[in-house]
């Protein structure tokens, strides 16, 4: 097959930029495994972009950009299929005008691809009635680094920002154990305490080689889809405390904690997040190699591939 896969014009291009851009990568890196014939369009031309893929003859084309829909919906002259990566569209209690028109425009797509089966339930619930189907994200769970064992220390990896509430975290955590910080700071108000540390930014290929030192991943975000740091922390062995927002996809298992989205907004509820996360912490040691085993047999981008390539071809001939 023939296929396109359109991304939102990120600077830098892959592999160099950031988790989505990379997940949408590495499908094309295995769809041509696969022996298909794979496109990947990432630049703000629209109109050449639409040019390419109305001239173009595609089997397939998968939109991965929510502010490019309407105009797709506009001027593509063929059916494909759109991906939501954004929390916030799929909240609709964080909607401004901008996501309410973004998402109106989503619901007048021909195929829509979700990444949770809790994502594709909020598309239906808004009466969407075309094709549907659900397709987890993943990762090449292989080129993860695997220690026996962490360092006894939890770690928040990714954009610091207020929509993932690492000010509110650092704030409830502090004292009462180390918590280190990863990501590009945007948050202006974050600032760190005695045992909640900014660290920096690491590369891709640093988190790779270094989740594996920690033994918890925390992420107490309150507007996600299928956050893929979550999956990586799985592959690298470590226990999850996770918000109910970043918990797609997620099974019930003894190394999971999910706590609600606005458990950090009252200064009451710091004794059970830190209690949580010690939890996981301690019982760590008991469960990496069945916390890895469990990312291969339910987030390997490989095997994942593979049910992508269904619902490509069930696309052919329901779209």
């Amino acid at each position: 097959m023939n296929i396109a896969l359109v991304a939102a014009g990120y600077i830098p291009k892959p592999p160099m930029s950031n988790s989505i851009y990379n997940l949408i990568w590495k499908y094309k890196l295995c769809l041509e495994a696969f022996g298909h014939t794979v496109d990947f369009y990432n630049e703000k031309d629209l109109n050449r972009v639409i040019d390419c893929l109305n001239t173009i003859k595609y089997d397939f084309i998968h939109l991965h950009a929510f502010d490019f829909v309407k105009y797709f919906n506009q001027h593509l002259n063929k059916k494909y299929c759109f991906t939501c990566h954004y929390g916030y569209l799929l909240k609709e209690s964080q909607w401004n005008l901008k996501f309410q028109q973004a998402f109106n425009s989503c619901m007048d797509t021909p195929g829509i691809i979700a990444l949770s089966s809790s994502a594709k339930s909020f598309f239906i619930g808004k009466g969407y009635s075309k094709f549907l189907r659900v397709q987890p994200n993943g990762i090449d769970t292989s080129q993860v680094s695997f220690r026996e064992s962490g360092n006894h220390k939890a770690i928040c990896l990714g954009w610091i920002q207020p929509r993932k509430q690492q000010k509110l975290l650092a704030n409830r955590i502090d004292g009462a154990l180390p918590l280190d910080f990863i990501g590009p700071l945007d948050d202006p108000d974050f600032t760190e305490g005695s045992t909640t540390k900014y660290l920096g930014i690491w590369s891709q290929k640093q988190v790779y080689a270094n989740l594996t030192n920690y033994s918890c991943l925390v992420l107490m975000s309150d507007g996600e889809v299928a956050p893929l740091v979550v999956i990586e922390a799985l592959a690298a062995g470590l226990c999850l405390v996770v918000s109910e927002s970043a918990s797609a996809n997620l099974h019930t298992k003894d190394f999971i904690t999910i706590l609600p989205d606005n458990i950090l907004s009252d200064s009451k509820n710091k004794k059970i997040v830190a209690e949580s996360i010690t939890k996981m912490i301690d019982i760590n040691k008991y469960h990496r190699k069945e916390i890895v085993r469990y990312a291969v047999e339910n987030f390997d981008l490989n095997n994942l591939t593979r049910n992508y390539i269904k619902i490509i071809n069930e696309s052919l001939f329901s779209i």
